[in-house]
């Protein structure tokens, strides 16, 4: 194999490695935020709902259920994506929390905040409704 032959090769293999790098050192599993829409949204396992300009997606299975939340088009962080996975341990309810956010860190921050007091909200429910 020529030099050029080798230089094309490895021309086209880059992208796709960098984009499983990035899909995999993301915190919501995804490269980007169109990326988990898009494949969240052709899932036929997966059901989507809107709600008040949020998309809602709702997985199960395998002891898991997962809840994906995107921004309205109108909201100071959009566009974001909220992977929530919730696990019931004994009594207990479980929030594991990543997002991915491409607007401002102030935006940002307050979105991550208003999902934690959600998320807070949701365990005290649950710990006073066993």
């Amino acid at each position: 194999m020529n030099r050029f032959s080798l230089f094309l090769l490895t021309l086209l293999y880059l992208p796709v490695s960098a984009a499983q790098q990035v899909a995999e050192s993301s915190p919501i599993g995804y490269a980007t935020i169109e990326e988990a829409y898009n494949a969240l949204k052709t899932d036929s396992a997966v059901g989507m709902q809107e709600y008040e300009g949020w998309t809602i997606f709702n997985q199960k299975g395998e002891g898991k259920y997962i809840l994906w939340s995107f921004t309205p088009d109108d909201h100071p962080a959009h566009p974001s994506a909220i992977r929530r996975e919730i696990v019931k341990k004994g009594d207990e309810i479980l929030i594991k929390m990543d997002a991915l956010c491409n607007s401002n860190q102030l935006d940002c921050d307050l979105l991550i905040d208003q999902f934690k007091k959600i998320n807070e909200r949701i365990s005290q429910d649950w710990a006073g409704g066993s």
